[in-house]
């Protein structure tokens, strides 16, 4: 009955705090006071926030705007107030459980064109990183999940110690995420230039562009040695090589043997080999840089439109072009190098695991053979016991009732008596006479002498009448009276 009661406290609660709006919620939550003072200050997010249904909000701590302020301009406008809280409010329930280390990338409900050129709304990034549930925004900006689940109704909070970044666009991005060497590549091809510009705007504004953008040292030593000898429209076809227009390629839309339409007019390939990614030959070395108008890859070379092959093939374990030359065997970590008789390590722990289990099982299912047997045997041998139990000699009938049938002749006229089970044990008398069974209430005894005797008597004792002698029945014995 308590238990009952408890379970119906606590579901009352649960309803309870289902049952509240989402900005109660915040109204009530000390630890979002701040955020809640911008939405009191906008009647944009107010509308918003209170009509909002099966949303998650990503609500920063007050510690988090307090990290923030001191880092934003001090004419800072209201909407962009309102248009960084928009970004923080995303369609659908996401509890923390649901957040895993497959990256999930989400529509907020951020379409503002001035900070969201994409379809369906500006993205924010969910995944679980090293200390748990995490939320990924512009410049990578990493937001840890630090109060999961606060219900309300219409949707969850889950309480945040960054505030989020709106993503930037392309230009601004390659400034602040470090891309130096890719703009090392943009000034040796002039399209830093205003008059080369208008060649690569497209690639840099249009709506929903996935670019792969080369930054490291050696795709600038490819890119000087490609360009060396390329004019301007040249130029702009690599440029543009790089850019997928009308398509969102987060990571996870990224295929092995995917084939994709460039800006440029040709295809690039993706290829998966293990835990890397390519773009042709190219390796993806950080992916999922959210911008205004699409999403960035970070690759470690140049993308030649005139050299589509994808990446060198994995290196063989063994060489099979010569028989008779010494096998080449490349160990790498984590792997088993094979044994001399071609049994590898692994392959050798995982047959010795599989003959002790076989042992194992095999020594229980013989132990348990041998108990049931052993206990059919004693159940066997207690009946038995009961069966043949000695009765004492007063006491006959008391035992089973057997119900044999016992013949004696008398030819003579000498009575043969019968004997009984006792005298036969203890005195090793078989002879070739019937004995009657002990225990029984009744038994059935015959006579034969010239004219049969047949009656029922009790158990040892009583009489015979029949036509010719008289007899008795003694202690088991029948005598002639």
């Amino acid at each position: 009955m308590e238990l009952l009661f408890c379970c119906l406290l606590i579901s009352g609660f649960v309803s309870r705090a289902r049952s509240q709006a989402l900005l109660s919620v915040l109204q009530n939550n000390l630890e979002l006071s701040t955020f809640t003072a911008y939405v009191n200050k906008s009647q944009i997010l107010t509308n918003l926030l209170s009509t909002a249904d099966n949303v998650t909000l990503f609500a920063p701590s007050n510690a988090a705007f307090s990290a923030w302020a001191p880092n934003q301009p001090p004419n800072l406008g209201k909407d962009q107030v309102e248009a960084l809280l928009t970004y923080h409010l995303v369609h659908g329930t996401f509890p923390s459980l649901s957040i895993t280390e497959e990256p999930q990338f989400q529509e907020s409900f951020l379409n503002n064109i001035t900070y969201a050129n994409v379809t369906g709304g500006q993205r924010v990034e969910l995944v679980s990183g090293s200390s748990g549930p995490e939320v990924v925004s512009g410049n990578r900006t990493l937001s840890r999940i630090t109060t999961t689940d606060v219900l309300f109704t219409g949707g969850l909070i889950q309480i945040i110690d960054t505030v989020l970044m709106i993503p930037l666009n392309f230009v601004i991005l390659i400034t602040q995420a470090n891309f130096r060497y890719f703009v090392a590549i943009l000034n040796a091809g002039g399209y830093l230039s205003p008059n080369d510009t208008p060649l690569v705007n497209n690639a840099i504004y249009a709506p929903s562009n996935t670019i792969f953008a080369p930054n490291t040292q050696e795709a600038v030593d490819t890119f000087n040695s490609l360009s060396a000898t390329m004019n301007q429209e040249q130029l702009a076809a690599i440029f543009n090589y790089h850019t997928v227009p009308g398509f969102l390629g987060y990571s996870t839309e990224l295929k092995n043997g995917m084939q994709l339409r460039t800006l440029q007019g040709t295809n690039l390939t993706i290829t998966i080999q293990g835990n890397d990614t390519y773009v042709n030959a190219a390796r993806i070395i950080t992916f999922d840089y959210l911008v205004c108008n699409g999403v960035v890859h970070m690759i470690d070379d140049v993308l030649n439109p005139a050299n589509t092959s994808g990446p060198p093939p994995l290196p063989s374990t063994t060489s099979s072009s010569n028989p008779a030359t010494t096998t080449l065997t490349i160990a790498t970590s984590g792997t088993s190098t094979p044994s001399k008789s071609g049994w590898t390590t692994g392959a050798k722990a995982g047959l010795g695991i599989g003959i002790a289990l076989f042992v194992l099982s095999s020594s229980a299912g013989i132990y348990f053979l041998l108990r049931w047997l052993r206990r059919r045997t004693d159940s066997e041998s207690r009946r038995t016991s009961q069966q043949r139990k000695p009765r004492s000699k007063s006491g006959w009938d008391g035992g089973p009732k057997w119900m044999n049938r016992v013949s004696n002749k008398v030819q003579g006229g000498e009575g043969e008596r019968g004997v009984s089970p006792q005298e036969l044990e203890g005195e090793g008398k078989m002879a070739d006479t019937g004995v009657a069974s002990p225990g029984m209430s009744e038994s059935t005894v015959s006579m034969n002498e010239r004219s049969g005797y047949e009656r029922r008597i009790g158990s040892w004792g009583g009489e015979l009448d029949g036509s010719g002698a008289k007899y008795q029945v003694v202690r088991g014995h029948i005598e002639e009276s």
